[in-house]
């Protein structure tokens, strides 16, 4: 199992959230983010949290966001009102992720990516835990 090391980056957090970014490579959807584009990836936990406390966690959910392509593909597939091609999943682009855990029970991320469907656009994909929340068009 991967075992993330993180660094606090304490100009993003305030008096509710600490925040930290990843130190070591990580895979969002099918594409692995490293090196400097590890700044776009930010993980914020509740300060009535600590990290050590939830890491698996951050991290099984970080495994399912590498496998959550039917539950992607069902919701914009349902609001486009078409199927996507068979990759779609594998080349969405990856700018910007924004975790965000207030407790063990409610969690969930923001993505904001790129794909072939709508390549005019950036999709900010809000996840509640395992399930599309919303997909929201910029541009």
């Amino acid at each position: 199992m991967q075992r993330y090391r993180f660094a606090e980056d304490a100009e993003a957090g305030d008096e509710n959230y600490r925040c930290y970014t990843f130190n070591d490579p990580l895979q969002i959807f099918k594409q692995i983010i490293k090196d400097e584009d590890l700044e776009e990836v930010q993980l914020c936990i509740s300060t009535r949290l600590q990290l050590d406390s939830i890491v698996d966690q951050v991290e099984s959910y970080l495994r399912w966001l590498t496998e959550c392509e039917s539950v992607l593909r069902n919701y914009y597939e349902h609001e486009l009102g078409k199927p996507v091609h068979s990759t779609w999943f594998d080349e969405i682009e990856i700018y910007r992720v924004d975790l965000t855990f207030n407790s063990e029970q409610d969690y969930g991320a923001t993505i904001s990516c790129g794909d072939s469907v709508l390549q005019d656009h950036i999709l900010i994909i809000d996840f509640d835990k395992e399930a599309v929340e919303a997909i929201h068009l910029n541009g």
